[in-house]
């Protein structure tokens, strides 16, 4: 572990303490305490796992501990892969079609594959790279998506300036080194090119209602705000400044909440007040606005044409 003395995300020194979880009950997590950056917004751990113990977790236990409707022993996961395909497919028309009609698409954290199994199905070609070596395995061999590789993200091991659509959903949270993901992105991204970066988002009613436990507690922070394997949480704030700074302009923003059909089966209450308080939180995010995810659409500025003398 490394404490953090300036903002990973835009430099600055003014962060303040955001999370801390007590010993007795990190039992095991990466990380135990959080700060935020006054002037990104900007949520990151601190301190911070090093970057090779980060790489060895998403590569041999990621997927087997914290993922587990995916596990490699799930007997109908071929068919589970297989639907979601087709549903990532009718996303990807409303998410990317209207910004770019085809080419080549590239996923950062591919998973099994469905994300790009859509694209394909809406005529891109695709490839993607995935650490976990079950799920790319799976990609490759089951789905035939041969350009999956596996490995941790590396813009070096991709050609530059070759995709005209890069794809990444909770992934930037897990990296060690933002300015080297989304310049990567940046890098391997052809003129006109977009790419999409989903998160989480902490400016949501979830995160406030656990500050107020805390502070009912007696603690005067809560505990650790997200799971604790993430490096950073992000804001809308946050998230638009960083894609700007490597010179992407930002052409569309939106924090949102999952819908009740995503959310409701991973949760199961013991009284009928967890229950009340559930939908209430739900509503509270949706009627405001916000929520806990976040969307940022960036576009790489066209090549300028030589001035004509």
């Amino acid at each position: 572990m490394k404490a953090v003395d300036r903002c990973p995300a835009c430099d600055s020194q003014l962060f303040q303490p955001f999370s801390f979880t007590v010993e007795s009950e990190r039992k095991g997590a990466m990380h135990f305490a959080q700060a935020r950056c006054r002037d990104c917004d900007l949520v990151f751990a601190n301190p911070v796992a090093e970057p090779d113990e980060v790489e060895r977790f998403y590569r041999g236990e990621y997927y087997e501990e914290h993922e587990q409707v995916y596990n490699a022993n799930h007997p109908d996961l071929e068919r589970m892969i297989r639907d979601r395909a087709l549903g990532e497919a009718e996303g990807l028309r409303g998410s990317v079609l209207p910004y770019v009609a085809g080419g080549r698409f590239f996923e950062i954290g591919a998973g099994h594959g469905a994300l790009l199994a859509g694209a394909r199905q809406l005529g891109f070609s695709v490839a993607g790279v995935e650490p976990s070596m079950h799920a790319a395995g799976f990609a490759r061999n089951v789905l035939g998506l041969t350009e999956v590789r596996c490995g941790v993200f590396n813009a070096a091991d991709w050609p530059a300036a070759m995709y005209d659509v890069i794809y990444s959903f909770q992934v930037i949270e897990h990296v060690s080194n933002l300015h080297e993901f989304v310049g990567g992105i940046a890098r391997m991204l052809k003129p006109g090119g977009l790419t999409i970066i989903g998160t989480e988002n902490h400016h949501n009613a979830w995160v406030l209602l656990r500050r107020a436990r805390s502070w009912l507690k007696g603690r005067r922070l809560p505990e650790f705000q997200t799971a604790s394997h993430h490096t950073f949480y992000f804001s809308d704030k946050s998230l638009r400044r960083l894609v700007e700074r490597h010179g992407l302009r930002v052409e569309k923003c939106l924090v949102y909440t999952p819908s009740l059909a995503l959310k409701r089966p991973q949760y199961h209450f013991r009284h009928w007040y967890s229950r009340l308080g559930f939908y209430l939180l739900h509503y509270a995010d949706e009627w405001t606005g916000r929520g806990g995810r976040l969307l940022v659409w960036g576009r790489k500025p066209p090549e300028q044409a030589p001035a004509v003398s």
